[in-house]
Parts: C-alpha cells; structure tokens; sequence
C-alpha cells in the first residue's frame, strides 16, 4: 500500500497483504455491493470513502497495478477478469483503512521516534547497512514512489498503526498440544475400503424402447433434433516466420543499429561486445522489428483487398501457394488445427465474405465457402439417436435401482459385502488406502470421503449410494490404518505452524467481516462497475 520498495522488505507487511487478498473473496464486494448503503458519488480522484476517510485514487491505482503485474506473470489478462482485479485491489485499501480505524479506536498510536526508527532500519533504505542519509532518502522517495515524503510517511505509519493492530490479533490465536495431536490423526488416519460398481453398460442390452417410447420421446424433445447451422471456411496464415523471410538486412543496417544502441550489446562486465559476435543477433532483431510493421501494413490493407481481390488473388498476393479448407463445424466447435476465434469470426460473415482474426503473432484470413442451413429430423431420420438415449436413460435408472437393492439387501444379511457380491456374482474392488486429504481412489465421490471415516468395525457398511459420473457404488469399510505416532513428533512444529497461521487467518478475517458490517464504505462507482454496465 505504501510503496512496492516497502512492500518487498517488510515481511509483516507482505504477509498481512497475502491474508488481505486471500479474504478478499470471502468479505469483499463480490456481486453485490448491499453491504455499501446507498451509492452514492465520492470526490472526483477518491477510490472510496471508509466512515468519512477517503482512499485517494492513487493509492487504488498503485495496488492494482502490482495486481496487474502479478496476473501478468501467467499470460494475458481476459477482460471478465479486469473488473475483478479492481474489485481485489480495492478491497484491499479498504480493508487497511478499516484495520487502522480499528488500532486507533483501540488507543494504538505510532510516535515520531518509532516512524523514525521503521524508516531507518529498513533495508531499502540502507547501504551496506547502514541508513542512506536524510537527504538520499528524501530524494529516493520523491523518485521512486512518485509521492511527497509527507504523504509516504503518513502511510506508512498507518501500516506500522495496522501491524500492531495485526500483532494483538496473532496473539490470540492458540493451540494445545491434544488439538494438534487430533489435528494430525484426522490428516493421516487412512482406509481402505471394499466396493461393488453399477455401471449402465451392464443393463444396456435389456433397455431397448418401444415404437411408442421412440414417438413419445421424439414429441416431446422434437428440438433436440434439429441440426445446427454449419460452415466450412477456406483460409491461410500469416506467421510471424513467413514475414521476417520477407525482410532483408544489409550490413550497414546492422552498423548503424549496433552503433546506436550499444547498451543492448554489453557483457557481464559491461563492456560492449565486438560487432562480430553479435551480427547475427543484430540482425535478428532488426529483421523481427521490420516483420512487425509489415504485419500492421498488411492488417491495415486487408479490408480494402477483400473488396477487390477473389480469395485465390489474396492468398497469392500474399504469397501463399496452397489455400486450406475446412471441414463443416457448427458454432462454438473445436476443431483441430483451427483456433476458436476463428471459429467465431467464421459465423460472423455470411457465405462468400472474407474477414481475419489475429490469434496469438497469426494472421488468420478467411473466406466463407458453405452454409448448410439448420434442418429439422423426422422421427424416422432420428430413430437410433432417440434409441441410444432412451437405452442410455433406461440403463442409467435400472443401475441406481440395482445397486440401491444391493445396498438395502446387503444392510439385511450377515454376510460381509465380499461374500454376499460372490453369492450375486458381482465383482469386488478395493479402493486401496487414503486420507481425508486425498480424493477416493477409483470412486471421485465427495460424499464417500466424508462418510468413509465415519465408518467403524461394527457397522462397515457405508450409508448409501454413491454416484460418479454416471455409475454408481455400494462400499463397505475393509481396514483402517492408524496415524504413525513417531510422525506426529516429526511433524508437530509443522503442523502447529500451519495452524496457528490458518487461525490467524480466521481470527482476522472475523474481525474485518465484523467491521464492514458495521463501517459506512462509500466505493467509486466507475471503479466497481463492470465494463460496459449502465450506471
């Protein structure tokens, strides 16, 4: 918040900020803003307005572009996303503010000597050290954070006031000895359990329709018969290859760009490397610099070209011997070889029009070929497709009856569920050991994890069905395997680290969802809105 220099030293800082972004999704704005009163506007250059004190726009912008650049790191940023960029980073400020409200409400206050003392003993504002000197720090401030030194200090003796606020806060968070231990167990205590799978695929062939199932299903579901609208494109690419081979490069335009900008050409010891070792590279760059505008001119002329030229007269303009062509797709299809964009783009066009799509450093040109307009089946034209999902549904329903009867009858027997299976001639797997921290082995079952630690010797059987995609299961406990108690010890610093700091976490994000319930926040609507939302 105060500056990204600060940010990266002061480990308090950087931690109480991860917390901050981690609750964000929990209290923040979300996709209602209720929690904020009344809209109503905030001074121009104001982010937002907590119990009357304003978050300067500054600041706003300041953190969300450190969101920006952290986002970055991952690749482009979708736009869906920006808005909810704008929403963390000011979730964030308001956050601070309300955490500084709070410390000072609760007598909390930083005297000069201690602002002092934080400034002087911070690392990026020592040498070797040792404090750089009033005036190096003065000028550091007014260069690097684009901000008074007034208003730097101002805020960041608002974090200090914040990190007491979060110091009180760490201190309640405890823990025993026997909550660690339980902790532990329920992590490692592991099971293995017997199964039985119902499939659909096993009642397949005793679910044929009838002429009457086939007419009924065809009434009442005559949309799922009607054919989407498909296209077929011709097209040809334009990769940034192609152009550099365009480009030629004389030598005295690699001199003159190395004399240029030697910088670019420095070693390790920063001295600047003869021409000779980097002609290549020289030339590379100025080659990669030239197909870059030869790709916008190209773009730019594009639209005028496809007024006059036929598509065979383009793609040999453009230098390309061999046209491709499509094969037929709907709306929304993936196809190999040919980008969803340009999927997109195809169904933008009518018949005969041509159009580009620039996906990635690609130019895409296309043409559209064919338009097979939607049609409407006959019952007759959708026969088997109406009978291969009328069995498929009849399948599916006769599985959860059999392992539902399966269940109830297995609950009736003495008989432990690998001896009964054998007496129905039903096969029995073994999921093999795991955790309440891993997934079911074989069985991708949420309810299953949660029951099958529930599960004890004297009653095995689990409770109900379980269902996984479309088959269903029956499962009964086969063994339990007790946490290591040597591990426990191994790992008790650990794990009691981990714990405290979850319960750091929750402690402050209690606090804060208390706070925002009973503060006045006043956000910026133009911040908060979607793009391309009527206010």
């Amino acid at each position: 918040m105060s500056l990204d220099l600060i940010r990266k030293h002061n480990t308090w800082f950087t931690k109480s900020l991860l917390i901050l972004l981690a609750i964000t999704f929990v209290i923040g704005f979300g996709v209602s803003f209720q929690k904020f009163g009344l809209l109503r506007g905030v001074p121009q250059g104001t982010a937002a307005e907590v119990n009357g004190e304003k978050i300067s726009l500054i600041e706003f912008l300041k953190v969300r572009e450190n969101l920006y650049k952290q986002f970055k790191q991952q690749g482009e940023i979708p736009e869906t996303i920006q808005n909810y960029i704008n929403l963390s980073a000011l979730n964030q400020l308001i956050d601070l503010k309300l955490l500084s409200q709070k410390a000072r409400d609760m007598g909390f206050r930083v005297t000069d000597e201690e602002l002092s003392e934080a400034i002087r003993s911070n690392p990026a504002f020592q040498v070797d050290g040792q404090f750089i000197g009033t005036e190096a720090y003065k000028t550091l401030i007014q260069q690097s954070t684009n901000d008074t030194v007034s208003s730097f200090e101002m805020k960041y003796r608002e974090d200090i006031l914040v990190q007491k606020l979060i110091n009180l806060i760490n201190q309640t968070a405890s823990i025993t000895d026997e909550e660690l231990l339980s902790i532990y167990n329920k992590q490692n205590e592991k099971v293995n359990l017997y199964f039985v799978e119902f499939s659909p695929e096993q009642y397949l062939d005793s679910a044929s329709p009838s002429k009457e199932e086939l007419s009924s299903y065809y009434e009442m579901h005559t949309d799922e018969f009607k054919t989407p609208e498909l296209r077929k494109i011709r097209y040809f690419k334009i990769t940034p290859d192609k152009l550099e081979r365009n480009v030629t490069v004389s030598d005295e335009e690699i001199d003159a760009y190395y004399n240029a900008y030697p910088d670019e050409f420095r070693s390790g010891e920063n001295d600047v490397l003869p021409l000779s070792e980097v002609k290549e590279k020289v030339r590379d760059k100025i080659r990669r610099q030239r197909a870059a505008f030869l790709k916008d001119d190209f773009v730019k002329e594009l639209n005028d070209k496809f007024e006059k030229s036929s598509f065979a007269d383009l793609a040999h303009q453009s230098g390309i011997v061999d046209v491709s062509e499509s094969k037929v797709f709907a709306a929304g299809e993936a196809i190999e070889g040919i980008p969803l964009q340009v999927v997109s783009k195809a169904f933008s066009i009518n018949k005969g029009e041509k159009a580009y799509s620039i996906v990635g450093d690609t130019i895409w040109v296309i043409e559209v070929a064919e338009v097979s307009q939607p049609y409407q089946k006959n019952l007759h034209e959708a026969e088997n497709e109406i009978a291969e999902k009328i069995k498929t549904a009849k399948a599916r329903e006769s599985s959860k009856l059999k392992s539902q009867e399966f269940l109830d009858n297995l609950n009736k027997t003495k008989e432990g569920i690998k001896e009964y299976s054998k007496s129905k001639g039903l096969d029995v797997e073994e999921t093999g050991f795991f955790s309440r921290l891993d997934n079911v082995p074989k069985i991708n079952s949420g309810e299953l994890k949660k029951d099958a630690f529930s599960l004890e010797k004297s009653n095995v059987v689990a409770p109900r069905v379980y269902i996984s995609g479309d088959r269903f299961y029956v499962a009964s406990l086969k063994e339990i395997q007790e946490p290591d108690a040597q591990g426990f010890e191994e790992k008790k610093a650990e794990l009691r680290d981990n714990e405290i700091a979850r319960r750091r976490n929750d402690i402050l994000s209690d606090w804060l969802r208390k706070m925002r319930e009973e503060a006045k926040i006043i956000p910026n609507e133009s911040i908060i809105r979607p793009k391309g939302q009527p206010g």
